[in-house]
């Protein structure tokens, strides 16, 4: 009993002695000598962040700077802080910002920098984005100096593990060396800028320079991540419940931090939402807004209860997450996956079935325009968000049905391409799961015939489309027609700069020839200065030219009388194999 209380008084002797030698906690811990200074905001106790973090640990831990030192500056020497970046040239924000992050209920847009107006605090209209203090000031990208001196300092194993993830080295986008990269072909979102300037300046017809290439490239880095993406979680202060704050850290990653956790379209929001239109979250995170989530939003399926992780599988290294998980429907719907194995339609995955109505983007342009302020020949014109009412089926590698969005695409001023037209995949079946996409596009070719910004290179974007599962989708939409194609009537709004908002259509058709998009029409265009039509809508110009080669039809039904009889007949079509119990 004496040796316990003993050692308590030790404990407390030490904490104490620590307190006392520990600037941070002595003006941060001070709400009195906090709001002296201006800053009531930033005032946070040791037991508020222990409480928040669940970790035992002092400020400088996790945000450097120096402890020791009561001088305001000299305290904060080296200090890894928020990154506020501005519009202007995507730079952070340097200058001591007067308050906390805000919060809201928009999930998307959750927490956001303010500013004072007329004596009240307003979003600060000035901030493109915020980024944690495990990123570089100069570049947005993985600051791993400061993860390594800060979370990998206690957790040495996962912050080894991570450092050499796929998401960790931007491993997939980083292939991506330019719009002529023969392994991988041109991409929606863009080339990796970095270290790739003088390659890609060769085969462009327009000056790039260092300062648009370094912005472009600043856009790719602020949507991968540090551990801090995924751990970190801050909310608004409840007083009901202390471990809720602005210093909330998660152990095991929420589906919410793989969609940016409320800082805007950002991680996997952009790729799902955004580019394939099927994403998890749907709602306020898809473009348009509004369109239904994933089924298994609203049973609380989290994003890591089926792709793979160190949380189900220590031996996949943490930070990764296998892409695909069409093995873990099996876990929760056993009897679907076994009798769907003996059905006619065994080959198509489970999402050719169970995905209608793809959003996000129904077209994508990159041409001259203005990025963060700098003249740039690459800036993506995207908002063409629309509706396709059901994705296209085509057989993937292995000669599996999955559902592609294909949609347009182009970018400008290219002196050559080295590809032929035709279907290509993103990464060969061989790759093991962990380093491949089951993603295929179709080169088009090298176009002319534009007032200005010549040679298109033409391509269809066909990312496979694996979230917002739902009820399946009718018979009809596949096999209406007796031949076998697929027809998608399409719809947009163009909301991006360069023009005044516009609505436009589409059609994707896919048979047995080829698959076409066709009929691309809009209202009439009324152009911003400074733009050219070209750029931000070369279709106008090229027509029906976005057609590649190649038997895109569904198989055909023989005995369309039985097809009849059968297709509303949910129970007669299990009996007879056609779709599973």
């Amino acid at each position: 009993m004496i040796k316990r209380v003993i050692l308590f008084c030790c404990l407390i002797l030490v904490a104490a002695i620590a307190n006392a030698t520990d600037s941070c906690n002595e003006c941060h811990g001070n709400r009195q000598r906090m709001e002296s200074l201006g800053a009531g905001g930033f005032t946070v106790t040791r037991l508020e962040t222990e409480a928040q973090t669940h970790m035992p640990v002092t400020c400088s831990e996790c945000h450097l700077g120096n402890p020791d030192a009561t001088e305001k500056n000299k305290a904060h020497a080296g200090l890894a802080r928020l990154l506020v970046v501005s519009k202007k040239g995507l730079a952070v924000i340097t200058s001591a910002r007067r308050y906390p992050l805000a919060y809201d209920t928009n999930p998307m847009n959750r927490m956001f920098p303010v500013t004072g107006k007329n004596g009240k605090q307003v979003r600060d209209a000035s901030v493109a984005a915020i980024s944690w203090h495990d990123k570089k000031i100069d570049t947005l990208s993985q600051d791993f100096e400061v993860m390594r001196r800060t979370c990998g300092a206690c957790h040495q194993k996962e912050f080894d593990e991570f450092s050499k993830s796929t998401m960790a080295t931007n491993g997939k986008q980083s292939q991506y060396k330019g719009w002529i990269s023969k392994d991988r072909g041109p991409h929606n979102c863009g080339p990796w800028f970095e270290g790739n300037l003088e390659s890609m300046q060769a085969n462009t017809m327009l000056p790039m320079s260092p300062e648009s290439n370094r912005i472009n490239q600043k856009v790719c880095n602020s949507c991968h991540v540090g551990c801090l993406d995924c751990h970190y979680k801050p909310q608004k202060i409840n007083p009901a419940d202390p471990n809720s704050g602005p210093h909330t850290f998660m152990k095991t990653p929420p589906s919410e931090s793989c969609y940016g956790n409320g800082r805007a379209s950002i991680c996997h929001a952009g790729p799902e939402d955004r580019r394939r239109g099927a994403g998890y979250f749907g709602g306020s995170f898809s473009f348009p807004e509004g369109n239904d989530p994933d089924v298994h939003l609203k049973a609380k399926v989290g994003c890591l209860d089926c792709h793979e992780s160190s949380k189900s599988n220590l031996s996949i290294g943490h930070g990764m997450v296998k892409r695909q998980a069409q093995d873990s429907c099996k876990r929760c719907h056993a009897d679907v996956v076994k009798t769907h194995a003996t059905t006619i339609h065994r080959n198509l995955s489970c999402e050719a079935c169970h995905i209608q109505r793809v959003a996000g983007y129904q077209g994508t342009y990159w041409g001259p325009g203005y990025i963060a302020g700098a003249a740039t020949p690459y800036f993506k014109y995207k908002a063409y968000y629309g509706y396709m009412p059901g994705p296209v089926l085509i057989r993937d590698q292995s000669g599996r049905w999955i559902p592609v969005k294909p949609f347009p695409m182009a970018v400008m001023n290219q002196k050559t391409s080295p590809f032929k037209p035709g279907l290509y995949w993103r990464y060969p079946l061989g790759l093991p799961d962990l380093k491949r996409t089951d993603d295929a596009w179709g080169y088009v070719g090298l176009f002319g015939n534009l007032p200005e910004n010549n040679n298109a290179l033409l391509w269809i974007q066909m990312d496979k489309v694996s979230h917002k599962l739902g009820k399946s989708r009718s018979c009809d939409s596949c096999h209406e027609t007796t031949d076998g194609s697929q027809m998608q009537k399409v719809t947009w709004e163009y909301s991006d700069p360069g023009a005044f908002t516009f609505n436009g259509s589409h059609e994707v058709l896919a048979n047995r020839n080829g698959l076409y998009i066709k009929g691309m029409q809009s209202e009439k265009i009324e152009l911003e200065k400074g733009y050219a039509l070209s750029a931000l809508a070369p279709w106008v110009y090229l027509k029906d030219a976005w057609q590649i080669q190649g038997d895109f039809s569904l198989p055909v039904i023989i005995d369309r009388g039985k097809y009849d009889l059968l297709k509303n007949n949910h129970d007669s079509s299990k009996k007879f194999g056609l779709i599973h119990k």
